[in-house]
C-alpha cells in the first residue's frame, strides 16, 4: 500500500489521509467523534475529484 496523503490534520479535530492499493484508491476521514473509510476504483476517485471540485467552484463563487 504506498501513502498517497499521509494523515494530514485539515482542521482543529479533523484529519484527513489517502493510500493506494492494486487497484483502489483509500479516503481516510476522521474527527475526535468518528472515522469513515472509502474504497474507489480509479475511474470512480476521478468522478468523486470531480464533484468535490465542482462543489468547491460553488461554495467559493
Amino acid at each position: 500500500m504506498e501513502e498517497i496523503l499521509d494523515e494530514l490534520k485539515i482542521g482543529e479535530k479533523l484529519t484527513i489521509g489517502v493510500n493506494a492499493a492494486a487497484e483502489e484508491i483509500g479516503l481516510f476521514l476522521a474527527s475526535e467523534d468518528v472515522s469513515a473509510s472509502c474504497a474507489f476504483r480509479k475511474k470512480e476517485w476521478d468522478r468523486f475529484v470531480e464533484a468535490i471540485n465542482k462543489a468547491d467552484k460553488k461554495i467559493n463563487s
